[in-house]
């Protein structure tokens, strides 16, 4: 999980931070696109 540090920042500029499975990250990555909102992921793959 982020830093408590870095979650305020991004908060503090009204960047929203979830945590989920990496299925989960795709799907509502895919839904705010759809929706036509700013949005980014970080996807970290286990080996």
């Amino acid at each position: 999980f982020p830093h408590p540090r870095l979650l305020a920042a991004l908060a503090a500029k009204r960047i929203g931070v979830e945590t989920m499975d990496f299925q989960a990250a795709c799907r509502t990555y895919n839904i705010l696109m759809a929706e036509g909102r700013k949005v980014a992921a970080a996807l970290l793959i286990e080996r």
